[in-house]
């Protein structure tokens, strides 16, 4: 196959896989995860015309809520939301079928991979963490093609989107060029060094933009120990153990397999893969053009293909040893990509080996090759089946409604684009029905206004079309932001804003309360109680009233206030709650 018609032939499929890569993921969409909301919630404060950092925290993932601001600039709701991160996902699978075509020679089994990660059905949320390794991949292919500055300023660039679509990203692909640069200058110090200076040089020059910015929001220290806290709330989702499969010691064994064990499978196949991409590193890769032989890894020649293999197989370790965490049947999906593109390449390149052992090779490499073919297969199998049970993939294939005509599919986007578009946006909201008090705040509070939870639901303050007050968009206790440093500026936050509404939750109050004494104090003192709702988990919640705001009317049928006047209560203030006349106390002087 000629190289033009075979690289034209590429770009078309690559087309085709992000078409259907698109149309997959979008005719699926019916709502978004709850912590979705928590990048919307930034994107709304910046409509709200809140700067990152010096108004709220900037947990590192500015360009990702900025992407979300501007589709909410231009047509609010979360149907929009979900159609660009269905976007940026089929960009993604386009870029992993590029590649895995490039490292495998084998275009079947690179469509395969980039349906495979299609189906393993990340997140809509997840797509940085998707499409950051694809997209750095397939630029360092390109640099390796041709290793100039042009190919490493690319590669800076690169690398400062994904800083900016999360920090930590830009450290994994960073790590992955860097690993790449080295193989591709093996053995030539010098000219190794100067392509890793030129392109730290190049990434310093392509991020001051944004670190000034970050230095007069807020200062690079803050903004360093700001990411940091935010960093600290996951940590508990850590893996301190490999995970067990749930069907053992389950009475009705593998017929008590579930998506957990599913999942866990995946976790083991990923680890397996990371080994085995080692393994054929070290021992030899197939030359370009020498159709199919072994031969041994040379440093001082390496193969076109080792600097992108050794790429993978570094942003594969980092997202395992950093990335993957708990609940692991919707975190391992995180690792689609990488998985996709380094199984097509052992799968395509262990066949290769076992062919060629076949046509020349001794008895005991014709027996370790087609053992290794077998085990490869088997693992390949098994992580379809998984991924299968994982994805739910035969229920999305009939919520397609391919089998029913354009019709009906036209209607099913129609109908979801109509509750993603027209607020409340009720068939997106993540548990359950709507909240009453999700209209209650839209209705009752100003945009002038914000409002404070203090629970992780940063839905609330999205679907509510409100700010969030103190500067966080959800609270992560007992370990995040919880120094007297933190809770002194969001005090500091809360007493410059105007938040006349504050949903306590009371059952989880004694975890607030440790963690954030200060703040817990603060809205004790400031705040009173005036009705109390229940949310889809069964926590009782508090509506607590700013001291020195008086209420003008009543909301709904339990009459919680509503419509807020900044300024003293001279008389108490009688409305019904829960049932009953209940007097608001005599409230202070101060003003919001």
């Amino acid at each position: 196959m000629a190289v033009s018609f075979r690289r034209a032939l590429i770009r078309v499929i690559a087309v085709a896989v992000a078409l259907i890569a698109f149309g997959f993921r979008f005719i699926n969409v019916r709502d978004l995860t709850n912590d979705h909301y928590m990048h919307l919630a930034w994107a709304q404060q910046v409509l709200f015309g809140q700067v990152p950092g010096r108004d709220f925290v900037d947990p590192g993932m500015p360009l990702m809520y900025t992407l979300s601001a501007l589709v909410q600039w231009v047509s609010p709701g979360p149907f929009s939301e979900a159609a660009l991160s269905c976007v940026l996902l089929a960009v993604a699978a386009a870029a992993t079928f590029v590649v895995a075509a490039d490292l495998s020679g084998s275009i079947v089994v690179s469509i395969a991979a980039a349906l495979f990660e299609v189906a393993l059905y990340p997140r809509l949320y997840s797509y940085p963490k998707i499409l950051v390794p694809a997209v750095a991949l397939l630029l360092i292919q390109q640099y390796v093609r041709h290793p100039d500055r042009r190919g490493l300023v690319l590669l800076a660039i690169g690398t400062g989107v994904a800083v900016l679509l999360r920090h930590d990203l830009g450290v994994y692909a960073a790590a992955g060029i860097g690993t790449a640069l080295v193989w591709t200058n093996w053995g030539a110090w010098k000219a190794t060094a100067r392509a890793l200076a030129e392109y730290a040089a190049a990434v310093i020059v392509v991020m001051i933009p944004y670190v000034l910015f970050v230095q007069w929001s807020e200062g690079f220290t803050e903004h360093v120990h700001g990411a940091l806290e935010f960093a600290k709330g996951e940590a508990h989702q850590r893996f301190l153990e490999p995970p067990a499969f749930e069907f053992f010691g389950n009475p009705r064994g593998l017929a008590a397999w579930s998506k957990v064990d599913s999942a866990v499978l995946l976790f083991y196949a990923a680890h397996l893969v990371a080994i085995a991409a080692l393994v054929l590193i070290i021992t030899g890769t197939r030359g370009q053009g020498d159709k199919g032989t072994v031969r041994p890894l040379v440093p001082s020649s390496p193969s076109p293909q080792v600097p992108v293999l050794g790429a993978a197989l570094t942003m594969l370790v980092l997202y395992l040893v950093v990335v993957l965490r708990h609940p692991i049947d919707s975190r391992v999906q995180d690792l689609a990509a990488l998985l996709a593109i380094l199984g097509a390449w052992i799968v395509v390149e262990t066949g290769r080996r076992a062919m060629t052992a076949m046509s020349g090779g001794t008895t005991g490499v014709r027996l370790r090759t087609a053992s290794a073919l077998v085990l490869t297969l088997a693992v390949a199998a098994a992580s379809v089946a998984s991924l299968w049970d994982l994805g739910n993939i035969t229920l999305r294939l009939e919520e397609t409604r391919v089998v029913d005509g354009l019709d009906v599919m036209e209607r099913t986007i129609e109908g979801v684009k109509d509750t993603g578009t027209t607020w409340p946006w009720e068939r997106f909201w993540p548990a359950g029905e709507l909240p009453v008090a999700v209209r209650y705040l839209n209705a009752c509070t100003t945009r002038d206004d914000a409002v404070l939870l203090t629970w992780a639901a940063p839905e609330y303050y999205y679907f509510s079309q409100r700010r969030f007050g103190a500067g966080h968009a959800l609270f992560l206790p007992p370990d995040a932001f919880t120094t007297a440093h933190d809770q002194d500026l969001m005090l500091a936050r809360i007493r410059k804003e105007r938040i006349p509404i504050v949903l306590i939750n009371e059952t989880r109050r004694m975890e607030f309360a440790h963690a954030y004494g200060e703040v817990d104090a603060y809205l004790k003192q400031e705040y009173v109680p005036a009705a109390h709702f229940r949310i889809h988990d069964g926590s009782d919640v508090t509506i607590a009233i700013r001291r020195g705001v008086t209420p003008r009317s009543t909301y709904g049928a339990d009459r919680w206030p509503c419509g807020f006047e900044s300024r003293a209560a001279s008389k108490t203030a009688s409305i019904r709650l829960d049932g009953s006349a209940t007097p608001f106390p005599a409230m202070s002087n101060a003003v919001p």
